[in-house]
């Protein structure tokens, strides 16, 4: 009776493992399908990475009226602007998650919303959605700099970078997070923000497009229980990337900062991850990295509630290859330039700087050589190799304003071909600064400004070879003047 007995309770605790197994499969599988329905949840309001306070109070609005989020205000920025904490669930693990505390780094602000649209939504992946509700207790804090996000600028109105305010506080904002974190006692909190496109995963040409930290709590970097759930949640969600953008995802910089929040809450028992989303080729408004984080940020949420990521092995986390700052815009290679007299072939490394647009709600771009000489395990978003090719400037136009007004995009393409990537007009003087829909370049001047690559110079040349134009770089964007016409975010007035 007692080996019957015995061999029940076997069976039994078999079983259950078997369906539990089977369960937590099919919540993966639910995961991964809810990828491929994005755009079921993608909050069109949100068209690119310029979200203002009044986009975030609209759809805050929005999930109140679904009956599954509360809302409080618990702090104003030094503009009156407010600070807003929205609570979903009623489980017994409590996670922060907060965004925007560096006011030009909106990228999981925006997947912020499409997951709210995800968790209020009513379809086949209601099983999905219960689990979370009943097993977690989300706080989120969807803008925490909001007067940084109206100016497009890192900072807050006071001009603190809130993420090194942890200890002193004097910002509200800061004061706000913390008060918040004090108030709720978060098991696990996500530190979400946004890294240089120009990062690399490792040394290699894959771009960092996400870029983890389990943070430290010390200066020696000590791993507590804390510090070691976060490294496994960072691992579970590393799995799953890696079916999306695999080799793209980096580790960040792991020296303790008593000055930031991830430190300091990991030292308070917090199991903090910092999330860093950084570039990826052809996306400049972030939005296919918004989906990646969206997926991620759903697949930790998962984790959490089915705490299936206690199985990861701490030792994969040294795995994940380390930011390496050694990616350009563009690398042009082997190509021959002339310098005071003197040929010779070496390789640029070309970069695009941003420049605000009106109201803070768009961005123009600026190219310029940022390093001339040897690139090796440097690479960029994109290369040509130039050893047959040589670098000469380009020549300047003279025509009458009428002229250059009626002048269509197919006639400056032919301009270019010949030679030409700047405009002088005959009878007016022409603006300065970035000008959208052309092709060439204005400047005041009858000699274009770049007269031999040089660090610091502007990008604006052409690569021929035996004297004829193959390409053009104009405003540090490539140009195949072999193939149909390429349209350019913007070029420039000189």
């Amino acid at each position: 009776m007692r080996l019957q007995t015995i061999f029940l309770t076997v069976f039994l605790i078999i079983s259950v493992s078997i369906v539990a197994a089977q369960d937590s499969v099919q919540v993966k599988k639910d995961v991964d399908r809810v990828w491929d329905n994005y755009e079921l949840y993608h909050e069109t309001s949100i068209k690119n990475r310029f979200v203002k306070h009044s986009d975030v109070q609209q759809l805050i609005q929005k999930n109140i009226n679904s009956g599954l989020f509360i809302t409080e205000e618990i702090g104003r920025s030094i503009k009156g602007r407010s600070i807003n904490h929205l609570t979903y669930g009623r489980g017994k693990t409590k996670v922060l998650l907060w965004s925007q505390m560096h006011g030009d780094e909106s990228t999981a602000t925006m997947a912020l919303f499409d997951l709210f649209n995800f968790l209020t939504g009513i379809d086949e992946f209601d099983s999905l959605r219960k689990m979370i509700r009943d097993n977690l207790e989300l706080h989120f804090v969807p803008m925490l700099n909001p007067d940084g996000a109206q100016e497009w600028k890192r900072r807050n109105d006071q001009e603190i970078d809130i993420n090194r305010d942890a200890r002193l506080l004097v910002s509200p904002e800061g004061r706000a997070l913390m008060n918040i974190a004090k108030n709720i006692q978060p098991e696990i909190g996500f530190n979400l923000h946004d890294q240089s496109t120009l990062y690399a995963a490792g040394r290699t040409d894959k771009s960092a497009t996400i870029s983890f930290l389990a943070p430290a709590y010390n200066y020696p970097k000590d791993m507590n229980a804390s510090r070691k759930i976060a490294t496994q949640l960072i691992l579970t969600m590393n799995d799953a990337l890696q079916t999306k953008i695999p080799g793209n995802i980096a580790k960040y910089d792991d020296a303790f900062d008593p000055r930031c929040f991830g430190d300091t809450f990991q030292a308070m028992g917090i199991s903090t991850i910092l999330i860093e989303s950084g570039g990826f080729k052809a996306d400049p408004e972030k939005q296919y990295i918004r989906k990646i984080n969206f997926y991620a940020l759903l697949t930790a949420l998962e984790s959490i509630a089915k705490k299936s990521y206690i199985s990861q092995s701490l030792s994969n986390y040294e795995l994940i290859p380390e930011n390496s700052r050694s990616l350009y815009d563009l690398v042009i290679r082997n190509v021959s330039i002339n310098k005071e007299g003197i040929s010779f072939r070496t390789n640029l490394g070309i970069n695009l700087s941003q420049i605000k647009g009106p109201a803070f709600a768009s961005m123009s771009y600026n190219g310029r050589i940022e390093e001339l000489g040897d690139l090796e395990l440097s690479y960029g978003y994109h290369e040509i190799e130039a050893s047959q090719l040589s670098l000469i400037p380009g020549k300047v136009k003279l025509l009458l304003k009428s002229e250059w007004d009626k002048l269509t995009q197919e006639e400056e393409f032919q301009l270019v071909k010949e030679g030409y990537l700047f405009v002088k007009w005959l009878d007016a003087k022409s603006p300065a600064g970035p000008l959208s829909n052309r092709l060439l370049n204005l400047t005041n001047n009858e000699i274009g400004p770049l007269k031999a690559a040089g660090i610091g110079q502007q990008a604006q040349f052409l690569l021929t070879r035996e004297g004829k134009p193959e390409f053009a770089v104009i405003n540090g964007y490539l140009l195949n003047l072999n193939q149909d016409i390429q349209q350019l975010p913007n070029v420039f007035g000189y």
